[in-house]
């Protein structure tokens, strides 16, 4: 009677192990399933999609964004050569009201272009720029409104 015990006690304790490990799985596959729409910022995928827009330009490097919380700025800075054509591609989830906006600026920061019109309130899904000054560029991508974000950006150069 002890042995047969001891075995309805591990087969209870292994039942409730088993019972806990099923609930840490199942409650992580439900948060994963919440942060789907943001995993294809990092995806192959979505940059697959994108990249087209480039034509005949060159790659040179994409920038994933990715915030699940929103109202979020980001800039990293590039080396233009005098006498290139640079395109930056402007990808994002395609949501009215929460459209990734590029802004270009020199060395100095002085604004030189945007992909955001705000006269106009028009989005561009590329930004062209005939550079006729060799040095450190920089690109600022942030999002309209205040929902989560998620985009990437490529940058591209054609040689004149």
């Amino acid at each position: 009677m002890i042995i047969k015990k001891n075995n309805n006690f591990f087969r209870y304790v292994f039942s409730k192990k088993l019972k806990k490990q099923l609930l840490g799985i199942s409650i992580a596959a439900f948060f994963g399933s919440l942060n789907t729409g943001f995993a294809q910022c990092s995806s192959d995928a979505f940059l697959d999609n994108c990249s087209s827009a480039l034509e005949d330009f060159t790659f040179v490097k994409s920038f994933n964004y990715e915030n699940p919380k929103g109202g979020k700025k980001n800039e990293y800075s590039y080396v233009f050569s005098k006498g290139s054509m640079y395109r930056i591609v402007v990808c994002d989830e395609n949501i009215a009201d929460n459209k990734m906006i590029i802004s270009l600026f020199d060395r100095n920061h002085k604004l030189i272009a945007s992909s955001f019109d705000k006269k106009t309130k028009k989005h561009y899904p590329t930004l062209n720029y005939p550079c006729s000054a060799t040095g450190v560029y920089y690109i600022e991508y942030t999002f309209q409104g205040d929902k989560a974000k998620c985009g990437i950006n490529i940058l591209g150069f054609n040689k004149n």
